[in-house]
């Protein structure tokens, strides 16, 4: 199929409600602007909006956004109120507090979806590697999203350019081949070739059609030529542009190179035009060569290339003489793109240009566009005379480069901003930053070291700096489930806590400290730790630190108890996604699924990890991704879904040792050695559960909530291993009174009921059960009855055994724990009753879960779009099919059936 086909195929599935992206991508000259305008040719009945990127609006803050959204602006105020004030930050029409990428992203996705349903949309971008990154970012994320929308995107970019959006569907555009060359030239010249000629020309010009034609004229000389005679044809094409520039006068030259410095605002071209002698009607020479086309509102150039040769061939000093001219034109509503030009006129240090970019900055991290303003706040490093301020401006750029998503360019930047630190506060500041960025998408270990190194330089300046520095140590040292390490970062920190520091800080000292204790087996002093300050509900106020509230979540995990520890989850977890920043909310969904692995909203857990894939991919988190990938494969063990969870393993371990993760390592250890437990593969279970217990031992963790000891006692009976069953359990048993929480003690007396006498087996399951009630974990009090059950019915106590295997059973049931209800269900037929199963329920994806537990707490379509960065049709396709696979026809019918699955 012709690339024109492709195109027309992928629009015409926009135009019935199936949208989506296609980037063409090919090397300059080879047709793709080319492709665009024939696309257009052919869309009237859909509404059409067309940007183009240019160069040198790379570092002006979401101008590809404006081009985009200003013939769609009577339709912002219908938006949710969150992408509505994202959107109009972004585009400087309110004030307010900085907008998220993803949130602006949304924005993007409810305005587009909103202005197609009056009539299909088209956008067509020409040269998307040059729009500035803040909108291609926008622009992307809208666009993997658009599925159920009569939106179609089409975009081009060089192939050999990077461009928001790299894993978007492309359409690679290749060379002519010789016959489409002799077409092309043929249509050119009006003359035939004959074969060995047009073989030449297509050696020669590769079958770039720009080449093709811009040289054709030459078509005689190269054909005398002799065979080896080489060609002058330069890589970018700028060459055969550059001479028939050279064929214009002076004035229009002048003018021209104006134009190519910045044509984006025709009243201040005007007005420099003016200020450097020659009237803008010079440009109509230029009109008729063929190199631009003029209106009323702009000067359009033919081709990129033709502004690549207007610029890039002209003098330097013409160059900077044009940006000056330009920057003085320019007035305070243009001033980012005042400060860029007054920037590219300058030549050495400037305090006075630098202080102008950095404002200008500072506006763009305001409006949310992260990665203009971290190009900015670099540039005005780079121009800054003082050691001081070219320290905080990196830094700056570098952070602003972390919110944007890159990463690897962060790190570059807070290197650089290292390199000229002098004074103590700001270089800890900076490595404090390096650590943030290590421990998301570096090296752990170099994560942990650098934030105790900046903690300790802080500390004898800034004690409260120094303490969140090391709250974040203590972060890294978990995820790295490194318990020497941990140890130390807790008595840092209890030394540390005092009445200067702000409430909120000693908060999360105290449960960093606290779970700090716990994974390196001092449970007795991290428990109390965790648990007093958990049950103090002051309110933290304005100080909260909503980047760390990562800690207001996972303290609870380790307690694993009812009461306040509870209480004080649930109240976290229901403000994460509205309150916390994207960079943390990754993590914070994984947390969140990782608690509802405990109560019955497994669902909602396999729905959570799912998007906390999603999103710690798109932002570049693969600690996060670990952390998700390892606790969704546990929960797909459990329910049997076997392939799933083994793919879902494999991620979690390939990220965890690429990058160091242990706390996933282990999670994907667990998934694995459970599953086989589930499918009833006790030998291997037992296999992976004692690879567990080694890489728990070389790490020093002794935390009896990770220790697989119950599992591997229950995996050693079942395997004719009863001594080794017996230690086992013993020995955790120790461990789990030692920590004194009730989940680990109702999991040590559930192995001791499995190989204790009948006798000490009674009084191990009644205690089993008593703690359970004290920490309400469904699954695992199901586990309890079955072994308990089972333990009964091999003592010949039937018609006792019968109760807790159908409280089993039912349990099993409601969770989808397949493999696990089909095994009590076989002990309870076993006792001579047939048990009563509930039917299978239809497999619901976990984005169709997710939309439809959102919609049946109360939220509408659109609201629910937004929290899920959607759009509205998307949200009504699946629920489309969450009915048909229900058979139900209302919410009403929906939540009845939710409520039933728990």
């Amino acid at each position: 199929m012709s690339e024109r086909q492709q195109i027309a195929r992928h629009l015409a599935n926009a135009r019935i409600g199936h949208g989506g992206v296609l980037v063409v991508v090919g090397e300059p000259g080879i047709g793709k602007t080319t492709l665009l305008a024939d696309a257009r040719a052919h869309l009237a009945d859909m509404r059409v909006v067309q940007l183009h990127g240019v160069e040198s609006e790379r570092e002006v803050a979401f101008a590809g956004l404006q081009q985009l959204c200003d013939p769609f602006l009577e339709h912002v105020d219908a938006l949710p109120s969150p992408q509505r004030h994202a959107l109009t930050v972004a585009l400087a029409l309110e004030d307010g507090p900085p907008p998220e990428r993803f949130a602006l992203g949304a924005a993007v996705l409810g305005l587009l979806t909103q202005v197609a349903e009056a009539r299909p949309l088209a956008v067509l971008v020409d040269d998307l590697h040059a729009l500035d990154v803040s909108s291609g970012q926008a622009l992307a994320f809208a666009g993997r999203r658009l599925s159920s929308d009569a939106v179609g995107v089409v975009a081009t970019a060089r192939l050999d350019e990077p461009f928001p959006g790299a894993d978007l569907p492309r359409l690679p555009l290749g060379p002519l081949s010789v016959e489409e060359t002799r077409v092309l030239l043929g249509r050119s010249s009006g003359r035939p070739w004959a074969d060995e000629q047009l073989d030449r020309w297509h050696r020669a010009t590769a079958g770039n059609p720009l080449a093709v034609l811009e040289l054709s004229a030459r078509g005689p000389d190269l054909v005398a030529a002799p065979p080896d005679a080489p060609v002058a044809l330069t890589g970018d094409l700028v060459a055969s542009f550059a001479r028939r520039m050279s064929e214009l006068s002076a004035p229009c030259r002048d003018v021209l190179l104006l134009a190519a410095t910045d044509s984006h605002d025709l009243a201040a071209l005007h007005r420099a035009c003016e200020r450097a002698g020659p009237s803008l009607r010079a440009l109509e020479e230029a009109e008729q060569a063929g190199l631009v086309r003029l209106d009323s509102t702009a000067v359009e150039f033919t081709h990129p290339l033709v502004r690549a040769a207007a610029y890039g061939t002209a003098d330097p000093r013409a160059r900077r003489e044009a940006h000056r001219l330009l920057a003085g034109v320019l007035d305070d509503a243009e001033r980012d793109r005042r400060a860029w030009h007054a920037a590219e006129a300058s030549v050495g240090p400037d305090d006075a240009v630098a202080t102008a970019l950095a404002d200008a900055a500072t506006a763009s991290t305001r409006r949310g566009a992260n990665a203009v303003a971290s190009a900015q706040f670099e540039r005005a490093a780079r121009l800054t005379p003082g050691r001081a301020a070219r320290c905080e401006r990196l830094r700056l750029a570098g952070e602003q480069a972390w919110l944007a998503g890159a990463s690897t360019r962060a790190h570059e930047l807070l290197e650089q901003a290292m390199a000229c630190a002098s004074d103590v506060t700001e270089r800890s500041l900076v490595q404090g930053r390096l650590g943030a960025v290590a421990a998301r998408c570096g090296s752990l270990v170099r994560a942990r070291d650098l934030l105790l190194a900046a903690a300790e330089e802080a500390e004898p300046h800034d004690r409260e700096a120094a303490a969140l520095l090391l709250v974040d140590a203590a972060e890294s040292c978990l995820y790295l489930y490194d318990a020497a390490g941990a140890l130390v970062v807790a008595e840092r920190l209890l030394a540390l806590i005092d009445e200067g520091l702000s409430p909120p800080t000693r908060r999360q000292c105290s449960v960093a400290a606290g779970i700090a204790h716990v994974l390196a087996g001092r449970a007795d002093r991290g428990t109390r730790l965790i648990r007093d300050t958990l049950a103090d509900r002051t309110d933290p106020g304005a100080g909260e630190d909503l980047w760390r509230r990562f800690w207001t979540l996972v303290g609870p995990l380790f307690l694993r108890e009812a009461g306040p520890a509870r209480e004080a989850m649930d109240e976290a977890a229901g403000s994460a996604r509205e309150l916390s920043p994207l960079g943390v909310r990754p993590l914070l969904l994984a947390l969140i699924a990782k608690d509802d692995m405990t109560t019955l909203r497994w669902d909602a857990a396999e729905s959570g990890y799912a998007e906390a894939v999603q999103l710690a991919t798109e932002t570049d988190h693969p600690v996060d991704e670990a952390l998700a990938h390892g606790g969704l494969a546990w929960l797909l063990a459990r329910r049997g879904r076997a392939e799933e969870c083994r793919a879902e393993a494999a991620a979690a371990l390939e990220l965890a040792r690429r990058h160091s993760v242990r706390i996933a390592e282990v999670w994907g250890g667990h998934a694995l050695a459970e599953l086989a437990l589930a499918l009833g593969h006790p030998g291997p279970a037992a296999t992976g559960y004692e690879r567990l217990e080694r890489l728990l031992t070389d790490l020093g963790v002794t935390d009896a909530d990770v220790w697989p000891g119950p599992d591997l006692a229950e995996c050693y009976r079942q395997t004719g291993r009863g001594e080794q069953a017996t230690a086992t359990a013993r020995a955790y048993l120790t461990r789990a009174t030692a920590k004194g929480q009730p989940w680990a003690l109702a999991r040590a007396h559930r192995a001791m009921g499995l190989v204790g006498d009948r006798s000490a087996a009674r009084d191990h399951f009644a205690e089993a059960l008593a703690n359970h009630a004290r920490a309400p974990d469904p699954f695992e009090t199901a586990r309890t009855q079955l072994a308990l059950g089972s333990r009964l019915r091999r003592d010949r106590r039937r018609a006792d055994a019968r109760e807790p295997l159908r409280a089993a059973v039912a349990a099993f049931d409601r969770l989808r724990a397949a493999p696990w209800a089909e095994r009590a269900a076989a002990e309870l037929a076993a006792t001579g009753e047939h048990p009563q199963r509930r039917g299978e329920a239809p497999h619901l994806t976990p984005q169709e879960r997710q939309i439809s537990r959102m919609l049946t707490e109360g939220r509408t379509t659109r609201e629910t779009a937004a929290a899920l960065f959607l759009s509205p049709k998307t949200v009504e396709y699946h629920l489309r099919s969450v009915y048909n696979k229900l058979g139900i026809r209302s919410r009403e019918e929906l939540a009845r059936v939710l409520a039933g699955d728990g």
